[in-house]
């Protein structure tokens, strides 16, 4: 799995700006830098890790379907100004904003998108093209690769890591937004179920995951992002069943 120079490029822009939204407050009552210091090496090698997690999860995923994906930082066209080809970096501009006006209290870490090959030269497939539902699982594997990685560090059971577990999940959670090119959206459009079972999936485990056991919170996060699934799906095609 080859990475250009453009995508280690927006891999480390993503790396740092993700790094500093988290590690903008560090939760000390007063500020020392050599203590702000410790948390941001602290915080940049645990977003390292969640980052590519989050990129090989995508790539695993594309293999699967003899594509391949690429590494952005997520931008949106310039509407206002025409004659400027330049995209606008969305992601970083409101990761800055949200750290500087809430102080670091809050924080915004959806910085980076992929793009899919959807026309790929394929093999063995019945459809030449990827189906939506192909795309679907393309771009919900970033967050669920950060999901399994949360799960199997809750199972190490290493209290060190907590942050990290906390980071992946929030990191795919903000990758689940259904807007623009964020994973969520391709996710959202291409396979609603889908969609609400991983957002339910991540959304529970977040909630539980610091309260119960691995056991206990797998069982509930799977039965209830089920539940939700199925209520969904009835929603929208029970009139056609």
């Amino acid at each position: 799995m080859k990475i250009n120079k453009i995508e280690l490029k927006h891999f480390v822009i993503t790396i740092f700006f993700v790094t500093f939204a988290l590690a903008f407050d560090d939760k000390k009552s007063e500020f020392i830098l050599n203590s702000w210091l410790l948390n941001f090496l602290k915080v940049l090698i645990f977003v390292s890790i969640t980052v590519i997690v989050h990129y090989f999860g995508h790539k695993l995923a594309a293999r699967k379907y003899q594509t391949e994906v690429e590494h952005r930082i997520w931008c949106l066209s310039n509407l206002l100004f025409k004659k400027i080809k330049k995209k606008i970096p969305i992601g970083i501009i409101l990761s800055l904003l949200v750290s500087f006006f809430s102080l670091g209290r809050l924080f915004f870490i959806a910085i980076e998108s992929i793009t899919i090959n959807t026309k790929p030269k394929r093999t063995g497939f019945r459809y030449p093209n990827l189906m939506d539902y192909e795309i679907a699982i393309i771009s919900v594997a970033g967050p669920l690769a950060n999901l399994i990685l949360a799960l199997f560090i809750k199972l190490i059971g290493i209290s060190f890591l907590n942050d990290l577990i906390m980071i992946n999940l929030a990191y795919g959670l903000f990758h689940m937004i259904p807007f623009s090119d964020l994973d969520g959206c391709k996710v959202f459009f291409s396979s609603f179920i889908v969609y609400i079972f991983t957002l339910s999936l991540m959304l529970i485990t977040l909630l539980l995951i610091s309260f119960y056991s691995l056991t206990t919170v797998i069982i509930l996060a799977l039965f209830i992002a089920a539940v939700f699934s199925i209520i969904f799906f009835l929603f929208l095609f029970g009139k056609h069943l």
